[in-house]
C-alpha cells in the first residue's frame, strides 16, 4: 500500500442505525497497519472455526495477535465483552426478582421486556431448574425430616 492511501480509513457503507460500539470496532480495525488487519482477521476465523471444532483454545488463538498494533483494537472488543456481561448479569438480576419477589409470570417479564423474550424465557427456565435440583438435594440429605 503506498503512503498516500495509507493515510486515509474508508468506512464501508453502514445503515443509519448501525450500534456505535460495532463502528468503534470497525474504527479500530481499519486504523490498524494492514498486515496486522490481516492477522486479526485471520485469528478471528481460527477462533470462529475453533468454536465449531472445539479442539483449540480460543484463548491459545487471541494470544497470537501483534499486541503493539491491536492495542485499541482489543480495548474496545473488551470493553463491548464487559458491557455484554453486565447487562447479562442485570438482566438476570431483573428475572430474580420479578420471578421470586414480585411473584410474575414469564409473559409478564416478557411483555414488560419484549427485546430480550428468548433470555427471560431461558433464565426462568434455568432458575426453575435450579430451585427443582436444590429441593432435590435437600429431600436426598434428609434436611427436611
Amino acid at each position: 500500500m503506498n503512503n498516500i492511501n495509507s493515510e486515509f480509513v474508508q468506512f464501508p457503507p453502514l445503515r443509519r442505525d448501525t450500534d456505535i460500539k460495532v463502528i468503534e470496532v470497525l474504527w479500530e480495525y481499519l486504523k490498524m497497519p494492514e498486515e496486522s488487519q490481516k492477522v486479526v482477521s485471520s485469528v478471528m476465523k481460527e477462533m470462529y472455526e475453533c468454536e465449531q471444532e472445539e479442539n483449540k483454545s480460543p484463548l491459545e488463538l487471541y494470544q497470537k495477535l501483534p499486541t503493539k498494533n491491536v492495542m485499541d483494537f482489543q480495548n474496545v472488543m473488551e470493553k463491548i465483552m464487559l458491557d455484554i456481561i453486565r447487562e447479562a448479569c442485570d438482566l438476570a438480576c431483573w428475572v430474580f426478582w420479578f420471578k421470586f419477589v414480585e411473584g410474575w409470570s414469564v409473559d409478564e417479564m416478557v411483555n414488560a421486556q419484549e427485546n430480550a423474550d428468548k433470555f427471560i424465557i431461558v433464565l426462568d427456565a434455568l432458575y426453575d431448574e435450579f430451585m427443582e435440583m436444590s429441593e432435590q438435594e435437600i429431600d436426598d440429605d434428609n434436611i427436611t425430616s
